[in-house]
């Protein structure tokens, strides 16, 4: 048996939804579209914003996004630059290939464990989370679910979780810099917030989509660097648990159920 985080947090979650997504290939949400993109852009030899779109693009093709509704084509291609964009700032911290950390870790004579970390080249566990807003609730929600208790009682060691923010999401659109700016429609400046100001930009700044704007990957993170809009990725460490043998009882004991 392989246990995963996946596979414990699905379980735990409703046992019969763990089975039948371990069984049957079923239609893709958007969310676990846009983890598989980033990982595919995190691990990419090259060119890691165009492999993260390429990959959102192919799962809505096949087996589909689980979305309903006309515009689908369009949420897929919002997702996806969104992957793209996250994919290259994350890249241009850490420039070398992303290592899947997903080596086989024995902890228990009939059970290992497929980690779902990844290493940046630092040799440090590494957690994604892909996260509306980053509150004290969240972060509290992050450390105690398995997906990061799990990690940490298998691997013996505390790992980094750093966690994005990419907004709310309206009509399965995310709102965020990381999808959206302000362009001023004479002199073709675009924004993302006002520095001296707590103020909303002026009705002459049109609201753009990072996908209808024209604007170079490069440019666009340069300016959310400058607008001060990166906190939005922020990291914490989380140790292993007190108690690691009960928790790693009740991993034991999910697997043989």
């Amino acid at each position: 048996m392989s246990l995963s985080t996946e596979r414990l947090a699905v379980w735990e979650l409703c046992p019969r939804r763990a089975i039948w997504t371990n069984r049957y290939a079923t239609r893709v949400s958007l969310m676990g579209a846009l983890y598989r993109a980033l990982n595919a852009g995190l691990t990419a030899e090259k060119s890691p914003e165009q492999a993260a779109q390429n990959e959102l693009l192919a799962i809505a093709s096949n087996p589909g996004l689980d979305i309903y509704g006309g515009a689908v084509y369009s949420i897929a291609v919002h997702y996806a630059w969104l992957a793209g964009v996250i994919s290259q700032a994350l890249r241009n911290a850490f420039p070398a290939p992303w290592a899947n950390w997903g080596v086989e870790i024995p902890v228990h004579p009939s059970i290992s464990w497929r980690s779902g970390l990844y290493d940046a080249g630092d040799g440090i566990p590494r957690r994604i989370v892909l996260v509306d807003k980053w509150s004290d609730d969240r972060k509290a929600s992050e450390q105690r679910g398995w997906r990061t208790l799990g990690e940490t009682v298998a691997l013996g060691r505390s790992i980094s979780v750093t966690a994005i923010e990419i907004g709310a999401s309206r009509d399965k659109h995310r709102i965020s810099p990381w999808t959206r700016c302000y362009r001023h429609p004479r002199n073709d400046v675009f924004r993302f917030r006002r520095l001296n100001s707590d103020e909303d930009f002026s009705q002459a700044w049109k609201a753009v989509w990072r996908e209808d704007s024209g604007i170079p990957t490069a440019e666009w993170l340069l300016k959310m660097q400058k607008d001060g809009v990166l906190d939005c990725v922020q990291s914490i460490s989380v140790k292993p648990p007190a108690r690691t043998g009960d928790f790693l009882a009740r991993m034991c004991e999910i697997a043989k159920r």
